[in-house]
C-alpha cells in the first residue's frame, strides 16, 4: 500500500495519506497520540468504514433515490460521491505538505457527473495545526454545481467523556434510518448515545471538541462557504465530526449548493488544530 508521510514519526507528530484510496488521509498523530485512525484491512473494501478522512465529491451524503436530474437527464449518485474509491495522482510532496489530484476523464466518472472537473487536495502539517485544503476547477463549458464534503473520524476512548460544542441552530437527525427529521439542537451533546445527525445554520466557523479520556482538545476552524456538519457517532472508538458545503439532496432541495461558471474555480479550507487537555 502506497503512502505519504507528512511531518515527522520521530517527533511524534505526523500523517499518512494514501493515494490509491480515494486520496485520503488515513491516519493523524499528535504528540505520540492517535487523533485520526484508520483500519487498513477495511479500505479495499470500503474507506468509508475503515476510518480516516474520506474526501466526498461532488455531492455528500445521499441524493433522493440516488438520482438527479441535469438539463432533462437523469443521473445516478453513489451515496458520498464518486471519488472516496478512487486514486488519485501526486502532484507534489515535501517535508510537511502534499497535493494530491483527480480528474473526470474516466468514463465511469462522466456517467454520474457529466462535468469536465479537477480536484485538488493539500495536505499541511505546520505544528499543531493540520490543514486540509480543496481547489475545484471548473473545466466545462456549462455551469457546475457541487457540495464537498470531508468525513473525520476523530478517536475516542470513552464517548461519555467526550464534549462537543458546533455553532449550528438547526438538526436533522438521520439516527437508525430516519429520514431527516428536524430536531432541536441540543445543549449539550451525549457522545455515547448514537446519532447520525446533519446540524446547519451556523452561528461561527469554530467547533471544539474535548476528548477527556484521550487527553486532547481539538478546535476546527471551516471557511465560510461550509454551511454543515455532520455528527456520528455509530462507530466504536470513534466520531465523526464531518464539514460540508450543504445538506443531504441539496441539490433536489435548491439550497446550499455551489454553482461554478465555466473556467472558474473555487477553494475550501479546514484547519484542524489539536493542543492537550489537562
Amino acid at each position: 500500500m502506497k503512502k505519504i508521510i507528512i511531518g515527522k514519526k520521530d517527533g511524534g507528530t505526523y500523517a499518512e495519506i494514501c493515494p490509491d484510496y480515494g486520496g485520503m488521509l488515513t491516519r493523524f498523530v499528535w504528540n505520540g497520540k492517535e487523533i485520526i485512525g484508520c483500519d487498513e484491512r477495511t479500505l479495499p473494501l470500503s474507506t468509508l468504514l475503515a476510518g480516516g478522512c474520506p474526501i466526498l465529491f461532488p455531492f455528500a451524503s445521499r441524493t433522493k433515490g440516488d438520482v438527479y436530474e441535469i438539463d432533462g437527464k437523469q443521473y445516478s449518485m453513489p451515496f458520498h460521491g464518486l471519488v472516496k474509491q478512487s486514486a488519485f495522482g501526486v502532484k507534489e510532496a515535501g517535508e510537511n505538505s502534499v497535493t494530491l489530484y483527480i480528474t473526470n476523464h474516466e468514463a465511469s466518472f462522466k456517467d454520474h457527473y457529466p462535468y469536465a472537473f479537477r480536484l485538488e487536495v493539500t495536505y499541511s502539517l505546520e505544528g499543531d495545526r493540520l490543514l486540509f485544503q480543496t481547489k475545484i476547477f471548473n473545466e466545462s463549458h456549462r455551469r457546475m454545481p457541487h457540495y464537498f464534503g470531508w468525513h473525520h473520524y476523530f478517536h475516542v476512548s470513552e464517548k461519555q467523556k467526550a464534549r462537543l460544542s458546533i455553532p449550528m441552530g438547526k438538526c436533522l437527525d438521520y439516527t437508525d434510518g430516519r429520514d431527516g427529521e428536524p430536531i432541536a439542537v441540543p445543549q449539550a451533546m451525549d457522545l455515547s448515545r448514537w446519532m447520525d445527525w446533519v446540524l446547519y445554520d451556523k452561528t461561527s466557523n469554530e467547533i471544539l471538541f474535548e476528548n477527556e479520556a484521550d487527553g486532547y482538545r481539538m478546535r476546527m476552524k471551516l471557511d465560510d462557504a461550509f454551511q454543515a456538519v455532520v455528527v456520528c457517532t455509530c462507530f466504536d472508538g470513534r466520531v465523526t465530526i464531518e464539514p460540508w458545503l450543504g445538506i443531504p439532496d441539496a441539490i433536489h432541495r435548491g439550497e446550499y449548493v455551489e454553482w461554478m461558471e465555466p473556467g472558474e474555480w473555487r477553494e475550501y479550507g479546514v484547519e484542524v488544530c489539536i493542543s492537550s487537555l489537562c
